[in-house]
């Protein structure tokens, strides 16, 4: 009759034996180094990105008033892209579509309601607010409050 030991498949002397053995621990270590290098090469591709940023908008006000002035940290990220070049290239197509967005409005009939003019219009100057910001900028980091 077997006991229970005998199921877990190493008994506990050969389990100790294992972890002293030097090619365990090498092995180890080597995962170890390969995680924390792959975290860093994450750390450090971060800071090579672009993001396309867009104001916060007042929720309180039934116009929806563009929060430009508010801190770039509060902003809403739209996109992340490799390049400055890239990110504005995005952030131009969205102020270009936005007003053709109005302009297509204007010609519309019948004309649409006030709402639909209003959401337009404050679409129309978020992306004319929006910036492009390298993703290392200390701006982003929270403000810690005192």
């Amino acid at each position: 009759m077997r006991s229970s030991s005998d199921n877990q498949g190493l008994s506990e002397g050969s389990w100790r034996s294992q972890q002293r053995n030097p090619e365990t621990v090498r092995y180890l270590l080597m995962v170890l180094v390969l995680i924390i290098g792959a975290f860093y090469s994450l750390a450090t591709a971060s800071a090579l990105k672009w993001f396309l940023l867009e104001p916060p908008v007042e929720g309180t006000s039934e116009l929806g008033r563009v929060l430009d002035e508010a801190p770039i940290a509060q902003w809403n990220r739209i996109g992340t892209y490799d390049t400055e070049g890239t990110c504005e290239a995005r952030r131009n197509e969205a102020v270009k579509a936005t007003r053709e967005e109005t302009m297509r409005l204007t010609k519309s009939s019948p004309l649409p309601s006030i709402d639909v003019w209003r959401a337009a219009e404050r679409d129309r100057r978020r992306a004319e607010a929006s910036d492009c910001i390298s993703a290392d900028d200390p701006r982003l980091r929270p403000t810690l409050s005192r």
